[in-house]
């Protein structure tokens, strides 16, 4: 009868005599020893790749799967040449029971049967040791699987609310945004342009785009640029028209018309301004700007 291995279990002994099989029984001995050896050499290759070297995002999430199949493919492996030596034993085990039962047992059958348990007692604690590696391994499986998602989790995507609005953006865009942000919270202005001029070019699609352009502009117009906030503002206004920022970013523009002499063109905003968005607080300041230049 043949029995299936699960970690953890132990194999039973045999009680008593053996017959005339030992020399039957070598070439077998040394087919277990074999798989008992290429376990063992599973076991060890299984777990001596470096797994979470560091990659890029689409590198680290396939290095991340390449890794976690080899150790199910190892485990299966295992666990299959394990059963197989449960089965080898199950088999050493039926033959000591038939010479048991046999009513005449002489010293050579003896001395034959006591081999046949040294042998059963030499597979039992090769077993036990393979099963104690694939614990270990299990555990190591663990720990890597941990430290694995702990970095996917570095790659995956992000929700986040932009003008009230929920898009989902990449971990690295989301910084890349919120450091430029902050060198204009710090009045930074002239480090807030460069950055958020370099997060348009390496995230041209970004659903932060019209917020970049915003405070870029507004950054330009704090530095005295008013020629630069010019063109930033426009672009703006013109690519993104239904943005909830064109009000107030129309208002900077205006400003930076006005400040760099151009006062037709303040005017010509600040009226729009008025007519595309009547009561709302940039309308009010339009206004306001407006009387001033007359």
């Amino acid at each position: 009868m043949s029995m299936q291995l699960t970690p953890g279990a132990s194999l039973p002994l045999p009680t008593a005599g053996r017959p005339r099989l030992l020399r039957a029984e070598q070439p077998r001995r040394r087919g277990l020893t074999a798989i008992a050896s290429g376990v063992m050499l599973a076991l060890t290759l299984g777990v001596a790749q470096p797994a979470w070297a560091l990659f890029g995002d689409n590198e680290a999430r396939q290095a991340v799967l390449d890794v976690r199949n080899r150790l199910e493919t190892f485990q299966r492996e295992t666990l299959r040449q394990l059963n197989e030596f449960g089965r080898q034993q199950a088999a050493i085990e039926q033959r000591l029971s038939r010479l048991e039962q046999g009513q005449r047992v002489n010293l050579d059958q003896q001395n034959q049967m006591e081999a046949l348990r040294q042998e059963v007692a030499r597979l039992r604690g090769q077993l036990e040791v393979q099963a104690n590696e694939l614990n270990q391994t299990r555990r190591q499986q663990k720990e890597l699987s941990t430290a694995l998602d702990s970095r996917l989790k570095q790659f995956e995507p992000v929700e986040v609310t932009i003008d009230d609005r929920t898009v989902t953006v990449e971990q690295a865009e989301k910084r890349a945004y919120d450091a430029a942000l902050e060198l204009f919270r710090g009045s930074d202005f002239k480090g807030a342009t460069a950055a958020f001029q370099s997060f348009q070019r390496d995230y041209p699609e970004s659903p932060y785009r019209p917020l970049a352009l915003y405070w870029q502009g507004g950054a330009q117009y704090a530095s005295g640029d008013f020629k630069g906030a010019i063109a930033t503002l426009n672009q703006l206004t013109s690519r993104h028209p239904d943005s909830p920022r064109v009000p107030d970013a129309m208002l900077i523009l205006g400003n930076a018309q006005a400040d760099s002499g151009d006062r037709n063109a303040a005017r010509a905003t600040f009226r729009a301004i008025g007519e595309k968005f009547p009561g709302t607080p940039a309308s009010g300041a339009a206004k306001d700007r407006l009387s001033a230049l007359r």
